[in-house]
């Protein structure tokens, strides 16, 4: 069954961010951001008050240094992390568009020095029983802010996997800057895994706490 809330993450809110999605035939999706703040608890617990503050909250916030784990919403609801593409709301785009808030800057990409542990192990899991393939479909991130210019509106309507906020139609903010794409699914490896396949639980598998 697919994960819904994930069991260790620390509750952040009063759990409600969104609702149901417009486009839930289109294949489920990650949106990877990052804060644009320093790490540690102090801006854990700064960045969640102010994400909660301005009704701007992702699914989950991960703090790639000590792997602490939040989660503000049921990843079956939207977020609140991403600006409409005209009339399109883009954070009710795909079966699921699971929105990770992750504390670093674009500026320095956090897959340079984080150390993920079994937090991030458990939002890698929560990905895949989603059946959301280790891909990114719309190609690189962004370098840069004079770079953030990837963004592939028929991709994005379309194609399964994982995203930065760089590739967003409708969006202008350029993270998570040049992070290293094949590294988010090393730290998580699956067993008897093909590249770019996601073994996802049968149906029978039990379900996680919802």
């Amino acid at each position: 069954m697919s994960t819904n809330w994930i069991e260790k993450a620390q509750r952040l809110g009063d759990g409600s961010i969104g609702g149901a999605m417009d486009h839930p035939t289109v294949p489920g999706r990650v949106v990877w951001h990052t804060t644009e703040s320093g790490t540690g608890d102090d801006a854990f617990r700064a960045v969640a008050a102010h994400l909660i503050r301005v009704a701007a909250e992702p699914h989950l916030l991960y703090d790639p240094v000590t792997d602490r784990l939040g989660q503000f919403g049921p990843l079956n609801h939207s977020a609140r992390a991403l600006r409409n593409d005209g009339s399109t709301r883009t954070n009710r785009v795909g079966k699921v568009c699971i929105q990770i808030e992750v504390l670093g800057r674009a500026g320095k990409p956090f897959t340079d020095t984080w150390r993920p542990g079994p937090n991030y192990r458990a939002v890698m899991a929560a990905i895949r029983s989603w059946r959301i393939p280790d891909t990114f479909p719309a190609g690189r991130l962004a370098t840069s802010g004079a770079d953030a210019t990837n963004r592939p509106r028929a991709v994005w309507m379309s194609k399964g996997g994982h995203y930065g906020h760089a590739n967003i139609p409708g969006n202008d903010h350029w993270d998570p800057g040049s992070i290293d794409r094949a590294a988010l699914f090393a730290a998580a490896p699956v067993a008897g895994a093909a590249p770019g396949v996601v073994a996802a639980p049968p149906d029978s598998s039990p379900a996680s706490a919802n």
